[in-house]
């Protein structure tokens, strides 16, 4: 009876553990951040306000007009808070550094910059 409570009691401690460090990394991402693109045939850029919510899903809207918002998908942290894989349209479904307050990722098409807010 002793062994089954501590190891029950050592399973939730394990998985309450887990969630804490994935919130810990999300906290790191979440907020507005500017995204510069630039597209790699053009050469053109395009400057972008992203907000990452708490939820896992972030909204992404021209930098003049934050209200229309031209894409919402997931994302998810990876590496442990290190990478950051977008499902977006906009980026093709790019995976980024996250380094601090900016990010950097890359797709076939573009180069893209993230600078928080």
């Amino acid at each position: 009876m002793i062994k089954l409570s501590l190891f029950l009691a050592t399973l939730v401690l394990l998985t309450l553990s887990i969630t804490a460090c994935s919130t810990v990394e999300k906290t790191q991402l979440v907020g507005k951040w500017e995204a510069t693109v630039t597209h790699k045939r053009s050469g053109n850029q395009t400057k972008m306000v992203w907000e990452f919510l708490s939820d896992g899903t972030f909204t992404a809207a021209p930098l003049g007009d934050p209200g229309m918002y031209v894409d919402k998908n997931n994302y998810e942290v990876l590496d442990e808070g290190n990478s950051v894989k977008i499902n977006s349209q906009l980026l093709d479904y790019a995976t980024c550094t996250l380094q601090g307050n900016t990010m950097t990722g890359e797709t076939p098409e573009a180069v893209v910059k993230f600078r928080k807010l």
